[in-house]
């Protein structure tokens, strides 16, 4: 639990204490103890809970100095190549061996910066998935760095303002550019990357690439089944630390995989505690199934105690319009929840609809430019034509017919065009009208789909808002179906085994056998269904919370890129449903006038 954070001038300049201390008091939440390094032209320092220890350290290594927030979980393979006291040493060791690929060899959570004194130049990494956060800021030779952009931005000291490239990514919906934060001129590190900083600039490099991972042609089903089994029990056992666990419990199969395998694990089962987005108590009108009998059957299985979501009034649109938080508000009250109970670890399902348990997403347009017609015309049989040619529709035809012409490919709603201010739309018309977001599914195989969703950053998003948020509250999230090795692994299997026998998620499903609780292990439903019913009734409860705050807005909080009366006006007039994907996201305007306010006013 840490944040890290820094200033360096290349051009030798000296750093003074204000200006690390002013950092410092930007990146920290309240309370934070900090700790910080000042020598002429750098100042690093990391900052965390006071009631728990710190995941970061400052370690200097003959030319070098290392700042990391860092967690490995490959340590024996990295002891064969060289002994280490600390996660910081070894990355400093690692370095100075394998240069900018080091992070390569290393299987963990961090965000670490290397500053070679000789060299007089500053390497950022960032791990394979992009657990740990980093952003910077660099201009004139002087890089200012931090786990999160908002510590950047209110430490006064980079210029910057509201980035409306940002803007028009969030609120026209358009395909995303991960690195671009909020504030103009400031960059989040990409997953899987470093960026070199010197006199000359600044350099990009990608050191993980599983698109370059050879297929293991002769691996056997059962062979994948096992080898699956052990990797999944050894990242979610090797990210198991003191203190109390948490782990989120949805009744589905991600969550309650890791679930299930912390809960054999564990053996004082008062340390181990669930926490659920199903709603405590299930309501008729509630659609879809009711997940708590799932939850409560694994419950019972494993002696888990559960704590299921519980939302005070308009706590939804609250967290929802919190200007650091990304759109998943449901989390926040199990944040809140978890800090009572004082856990220091929640483990999350989260990145397995993705790789590990991927359903037959996908599959039609993997089969259809394969050329594996026999195998397609199978599937067509099994799901039938009405279903098929809608799966059609998604993953194929988008693809052969150009121009976005099926609404499928539409990157967003044109109707907010009228009620964004004219100055603004010419400014970035090529950016509004021309930009479409890249179609996921993509020409080729599966392979290929599986990469568009690693590199379209939706994890990572995510991951960068809970880390911020579960700082203040004393824990940190793991992941270990996102685990470097599973994922390796998986990318480097024959790719039928992803539908093998046409059947959704089966290679995980095999996987779990013996561990899952067998009655969530074979249902076939998605699941969550009443979950989205209930928090969609409970944004319809709040959506005069919503338009109230929009109402009362003074002239001066308003945002200058919208017609902000012709908004007013059909709020009251039409009473729209401020939450409605296919309407002017009201939560998004808010957040954005949040976000203006604390950190750039």
């Amino acid at each position: 639990m840490s944040f890290i954070y820094g200033i360096i001038n290349l051009d030798q300049k000296a750093v003074t204490s204000q200006e690390i201390e002013a950092l410092a008091t930007a990146v920290k939440w309240e309370g934070f103890q900090e700790h910080a390094t000042i020598a002429n032209n750098y100042a690093l320092g990391y900052c965390h809970h006071p009631e728990r220890k710190p995941n970061a350290g400052i370690f200097e290594y003959e030319n070098l100095i290392i700042l990391a927030d860092i967690r490995i979980y490959n340590t024996p393979e990295l002891q064969n190549h060289f002994s280490f006291a600390s996660p910081e040493e070894a990355f400093a060791k690692g370095y100075q061996k394998w240069g900018i690929d080091c992070a390569n060899y290393i299987n963990g959570d961090f965000a670490v910066v290397v500053f070679d004194k000789i060299k007089n130049e500053i390497h950022l990494f960032r791990d394979h998935i992009g657990a740990r956060p980093l952003t910077y800021w660099f201009e004139n030779n002087q890089l200012i760095f931090a786990s999160h952009e908002f510590g950047l931005a209110q430490s006064k000291l980079v210029k910057t303002a509201l980035s409306e490239e940002k803007l028009i990514i969030d609120f026209f919906q358009q395909k995303r550019n991960y690195s671009q934060t909020t504030f103009e001129n400031t960059y989040k590190i990409i997953p899987g990357h470093s960026v070199r900083f010197s006199s000359n600039g600044k350099q990009q490099t990608k050191y993980w690439k599983p698109e370059q991972l050879k297929k293991n042609k002769t691996l056997s089903f059962d062979q994948a089944v096992s080898q699956l089994r052990k990797l999944l029990l050894e990242a979610t056992t090797n990210r198991i630390e003191s203190g109390k666990t948490g782990v989120h419990v949805s009744g589905g199969l991600d969550s309650t995989g890791v679930a299930a395998i912390l809960a054999d694990t564990i053996e004082d089962k008062s340390q181990l505690i669930g926490y659920s987005w199903t709603p405590e108590t299930f309501q008729e009108e509630f659609e879809g199934v009711d997940e708590k009998v799932l939850i409560e059957t694994f419950a019972s299985e494993k002696k888990v105690t559960i704590n299921y979501l519980r939302l005070n009034e308009n706590e939804l649109s609250k967290d929802l319009i919190l200007p650091e938080f990304e759109r998943m508000s449901i989390e926040h009250p199990t944040m809140k929840m978890a800090a009572k109970d004082h856990v220091s670890t929640i483990f999350s399902g989260w990145g397995g609809d993705e790789f590990v348990s991927l359903s037959t997403r996908g599959i039609y347009n993997h089969l259809f430019f394969s050329f594996k017609w026999k195998m397609l015309r199978r599937f067509i049989l099994k799901n039938g034509i009405k279903r098929s040619i809608m799966r059609f529709r998604t993953e194929v035809l988008p693809l052969v017919i150009p121009l976005g012409l099926l609404p499928v490919y539409r990157s967003k709603d044109w109707s907010i065009l009228r009620y964004t201010q004219f100055h603004f739309i010419r400014k970035h018309w090529k950016k509004i009208i021309l930009n479409r977001s890249k179609n996921i599914f993509g020409y080729g195989n599966r392979t290929q789909f599986m990469l568009n969703l690693l590199h379209n950053y939706h994890i990572p998003d995510r991951m960068d808002s809970w880390s911020l948020h579960s700082e203040r509250y004393g824990f940190v999230y793991k992941y270990p179906l996102l685990d470097k090795a599973v994922l390796e692994f998986w990318f480097s299997m024959p790719i039928e085994y992803t539908y093998c026998n046409m059947q959704s998620r089966l290679l995980y499903r095999e996987t779990m056998k013996g561990i899952l609780t067998e009655c969530i292990r074979v249902r076939r439903d998605k699941g969550e269904g009443m979950r989205i019913s209930y928090t969609k009734q409970k944004q319809k409860e709040e959506n005069l919370f919503l338009q109230n705050l929009f109402l009362i807005l003074n002239k001066n909080e308003q945002l200058p890129f919208f017609k902000n009366d012709l908004i007013k006006n059909f709020i009251q007039k039409e009473k729209v449903n401020p939450t409605d994907k296919k309407a002017f996201s009201i939560p998004l305007y808010l957040r954005y006038v949040a976000l203006t306010k604390k950190y750039l006013s």
